[in-house]
């Protein structure tokens, strides 16, 4: 290869890289100018760490419960006050039916109610668990940790558990709702992306900008 093609190639090369670094730090000077995609850089990861890892989470903190005592013995009551004590559950009242348990659970004040019968047979006490299985992961989370702190306040104590409005646990009831939301957030935004593209390619993005139209009634 000759002198004169390798510097012709070397000099493209060159002009190649110079102008993508010139691209490179035009788009660095743009995006330093606006404040919006400052913002939008900065802060918004923030943002999302701040959602996704402290508020948005799947932790079982401080259930609201309701409590049905018909038994009012010794073992029971020691139960009750473990109940209360715990970081899981929250009392939210000491209910005199199961009619008014079945009122909060429509009224969504409570998500398990709890309901001591009297054994006088064996000498034994009965607590029936009404667990909300709207949601089946939770629902399960809940039935396990009241169930290990009834049997851990006395051994007469035979938890039975009984799920309402989702006895069959089905997760689709909870997760398809959640997946046609996500869906449609992206399709949105999708397709605002691909009409100012397409707008943009034909060359009626200026008309638009300069037409008496804000750029939000543009984008909606």
């Amino acid at each position: 290869m000759s002198i004169s093609k390798l510097f012709i190639i070397n000099y493209s090369l060159f002009i190649n890289k110079s102008s993508l670094i010139a691209f490179v730090r035009k788009e660095f000077i743009h995006i330093f100018r606006d404040k919006r995609t400052m913002m939008i850089l900065l802060l918004m990861p923030i943002v999302l760490i701040i959602l996704f890892g402290y508020a948005i989470t799947t932790e079982i903190k401080r259930v609201p419960i309701a409590i049905l005592d018909q038994s009012r013995d010794e073992v029971t009551q020691k139960m009750i006050s473990h109940f209360a004590a715990s970081e899981y559950f929250d009392l939210y009242k000491m209910i005199d039916s199961e009619e008014e348990g079945q009122a909060l659970f429509r009224q969504g004040k409570i998500r398990m109610a709890l309901i001591v019968e009297s054994g006088k047979l064996k000498g034994e006490s009965e607590i029936q668990l009404l667990v909300d299985a709207t949601d089946p992961n939770e629902a399960t989370q809940l039935s396990a940790y009241a169930t290990q702190i009834a049997v851990e306040s006395g051994k007469g104590i035979v938890p039975i558990i009984s799920l309402l409005y989702n006895p069959q646990m089905k997760g689709a009831y909870n997760f398809v709702p959640g997946v046609m939301g996500l869906i449609l957030i992206l399709i949105c935004a999708m397709m605002t992306s691909v009409g100012i593209v397409k707008e943009k390619e034909i060359g009626t993005m200026e008309v638009l900008l300069v037409s008496p139209m804000k750029p939000v009634y543009i984008i909606l």
